[in-house]
């Protein structure tokens, strides 16, 4: 991809109203790969694992509760994501879900034999957050048109040029005398528009996890510390068609040459503008970690994830089609290819938990986030103004955040251990601005663990995570300022998740 057209595709990117109140790719993509929900195994999804040893995930809470394990055991679950959406555009609401399933986690937890003192060592896969997201919406437009957002482009801009191949846009001599592009729905220039029917669907997929090693040891006596280092690995793909279609026949006149005859036959039928990224990311991150056995039934732990960087392999590509009422088609597409680096902030993790009290376990944690210490970068010199631009909104609009979590399980017998648990995480963007919206997601958990015999355990668990969200779909402009298209979502995320754990 050569560097005029990189440029100008982070040019769009800059403008683009993104995911709440931010303003550019840069931030959206530090928000979205620096994001981490409480779902790392079926018993560390609904109990906080940073002073209580709940089951393999832990490690990513607080590596050193590795060495609270009695037994050596290997991990297995799957997790099975469900996300539905109510969406609200130009006043019509419609409903749209989506459903994906992976590895929750897969890896083992040795305890190592000592004279005094305990050691723990373990290793493998667990999941960190996932990207499933699925919005619908339709609706009449009296306003604006999706074209008119390849039109605003410079007629140089390569999606402009895809637009005006697949007849979605046009080109005119304004009355300076320079060349502009427009709509094809707003001709002939100086004309009314008569709106246009719009239908859309977007969907998220994707997970990031990690394959980390870690160490857990008492250090002194009742003092544990534990550390682990790990590959970040992951993908993301987001698929979105926007559909405009002459439903009400308000285009209803031959003022197209579909054939090449120099002599106009036709009008515009439907356009559909298909959004395709595909992302492939990679990193490496490290963990340090303490716990603290204050009673044989009180615990105390912290634990500090450092700064890392992923790195990451974009494809971006747009397909323009347009349809005439004659049948006739014509396409343009838009290609590109883009790597660049995240860094995604540091994690500190604070808890407490009580242990047998009477059957029951308590458990609690605070993590602190800060965000708006993320930062995008690019490998190309020539764009470090633009990487700046984009941190420096990265750095204005992400804030820093308390996340908060609860768990209590109740020990009924050997057989059989119920749990309920709440997480509460606010928005990184700050609340909406004039909006009836709340961004802070949070988390309602239960589950079980079923012992089927002496080393074999089922644990089961599910997560509802629920949130307010906005996006703009497209931007255009109106008598010389910038306005965007936006939807508004009322967000139920499921995760439920399934696993075994096998005593050794």
């Amino acid at each position: 991809m050569g560097k005029k057209y990189l440029q100008s595709i982070l040019a769009i990117l800059l403008i683009v109203l993104c995911s709440t109140s931010l303003k550019a790719q840069g931030a959206n993509d530090v928000l979205r790969y620096g994001l981490q929900y409480p779902g790392y195994d079926p018993v560390t999804m609904v109990m906080p694992g940073v002073s209580n040893a709940t089951s393999f995930g832990s490690f990513q809470e607080n590596p050193a509760v590795a060495a609270l394990f009695d037994e050596s055991f290997f991990s297995f679950s799957l997790s099975n994501r469900y996300v539905n959406e109510e969406a609200t555009y130009l006043g019509n609401s419609t409903s749209f879900d989506n459903n994906q399933v992976n590895v929750g986690d897969i890896g083992f937890i040795y305890t190592v034999p000592t004279a005094r003192g305990k050691l723990t060592i373990g290793g493998g896969y667990s999941q960190s957050s996932d990207f499933n997201r699925a919005i619908a919406g339709n609706a009449r437009n009296n306003l604006s048109t999706i074209t008119d957002s390849y039109a605003r482009l410079s007629i140089d801009n390569p999606l402009n040029e895809a637009a005006f191949n697949a007849f979605a846009i046009d080109d005119f001599e304004n009355a300076n005398g320079q060349i502009e592009s427009r709509s094809i729905f707003r001709f002939p220039v100086g004309g009314g528009y008569p709106g246009i029917n719009q239908n859309f669907e977007v969907t998220e997929r994707g997970q990031l996890g990690e394959y980390s090693a870690f160490l857990a040891t008492e250090f002194l006596k009742n003092f544990i510390v534990g550390a682990s280092v790990g590959i970040i690995n992951g993908s993301y793909s987001y698929d979105r068609d926007f559909l405009e279609a002459d439903n009400q026949g308000d285009y209803d006149g031959n003022f197209i040459d579909s054939d090449g005859d120099g002599e106009a036959d036709t009008d515009i039928d439907t356009i559909l503008s298909e959004d395709i990224i595909e992302t492939q990311f990679s990193g490496f991150t490290a963990r340090l970690g303490l716990v603290y056995k204050v009673t044989p039934n009180i615990n105390i732990g912290g634990s500090y994830q450092f700064k890392n960087v992923i790195n990451v392999d974009e494809e971006f590509d747009t397909y323009i089609t347009t349809t005439m009422d004659n049948g006739v088609e014509f396409s343009g597409e838009d290609l590109g290819q883009l790597e660049y680096r995240i860094v995604r902030p540091a994690r500190l993790n604070v808890g407490i938990t009580a242990t047998d009290l009477s059957g029951l376990t308590i458990s609690a944690s605070a993590e602190r986030v800060d965000y708006s210490e993320g930062r995008i970068r690019f490998a190309d010199i020539e764009f470090q103004d633009l990487e700046n631009q984009e941190n420096d909104i990265v750095q204005s609009n992400l804030e820093e955040v308390y996340n908060l979590r609860f768990g209590l399980e109740y020990k009924i017998n050997e057989q059989f251990v119920p749990r309920i648990g709440y997480g509460h995480y606010p928005s990184p963007t700050g609340d909406f601005e004039n909006e009836d919206l709340n961004g802070d997601r949070q988390f309602y958990s239960a589950g079980f663990t079923a012992r089927i015999n002496d080393n074999v355990k089922l644990n089961v668990a599910g997560q509802l995570a629920t949130w307010d969200d906005r996006n703009t779909l497209y931007v255009f402009d109106d008598n010389g300022e910038t306005f965007g298209e936006v939807v508004t979502e009322e967000v139920n995320r499921w995760n439920i998740m399934a696993g075994v754990t096998f005593g050794f």
